[in-house]
C-alpha cells in the first residue's frame, strides 16, 4: 500500500472489499459509471449534494430515487458521502474503484474514447483484441468525444494511447514546429 493513500482510494478500497463479499463486483462499478456520468452531463448533481446550506432532507429526497437504481452497497456509500460532506470525491471514485478492482485480479478497465459511438460489434472486438493483448479480462468503458474527429483514444490502467485523427495531426504539428 501506498504511503499516501487518497480518500477516494479508501472508500473504493472499502467498497470492493464489500462487494466482493455480497458478489456484486460488477453491479456496483456499473452504478459508479453511472454516477460518474450523472456528474459529468448534470454538473449542478454535485454541487447540489456537496453545498452545505442545501437542507440534508432534500438531499435525501434525492439519493432515495436514484437508490431505487443502484445495489444498496452503492447507495449507502452515496449517502456517507453526502452526509460527511465529501460528494466532491463521487466523480474520482469509479476511477479508485477500477484501480482497486484491477490490483485485486479483476478485469483491465479501459475507457475507449471515439468520435462516434461504437457498433456492439465492434466494442466486442476490440474487447477480445484488448484481452488477447493484456491477456486478462477488459472492462470497457466507451465515452463519445466528437473533437477526436475520428480513430480513438484508449486509457488502460492509467496510460493513454492515441490512435485519433486529433492527436496525429497534433503531432504533425509539432513535428513541423508549428
Amino acid at each position: 500500500m501506498r504511503a499516501k493513500e487518497t480518500l477516494e482510494e479508501r472508500y473504493a478500497q472499502a467498497l470492493l472489499e464489500a462487494a466482493r463479499e455480497a458478489c456484486a463486483e460488477g453491479k456496483i462499478a456499473q452504478d459508479l459509471v453511472f454516477l460518474e456520468e450523472i456528474t459529468k452531463s448534470v454538473p449542478e448533481f454535485l454541487v447540489f449534494l456537496a453545498h452545505p446550506r442545501v437542507d440534508p432532507s432534500a438531499k435525501e429526497e434525492v439519493l432515495r430515487e436514484l437508490g431505487e437504481k443502484i445495489h444498496p452497497y452503492t447507495f449507502n456509500l452515496l449517502r456517507l458521502l453526502v452526509r460527511r460532506g465529501r460528494a466532491g470525491i463521487l466523480p474520482k471514485l469509479a476511477s479508485a474503484y477500477f484501480s482497486a478492482l484491477e490490483k485485486a485480479g479483476g478485469p483491465v478497465h479501459v475507457v475507449v474514447r471515439t468520435a462516434s459511438p461504437l457498433s456492439p460489434e465492434a466494442q466486442e472486438k476490440l474487447r477480445a483484441r484488448l484481452r488477447e493483448a493484456l491477456g486478462r479480462e477488459v472492462a470497457l468503458e466507451e465515452e463519445v468525444a466528437p473533437e477526436l474527429l475520428a480513430g480513438a483514444e484508449l486509457v488502460i490502467s492509467g496510460r493513454r494511447l492515441d490512435a485519433s485523427l486529433r492527436g496525429r495531426l497534433e503531432r504533425l504539428r509539432r513535428a513541423l514546429g508549428g
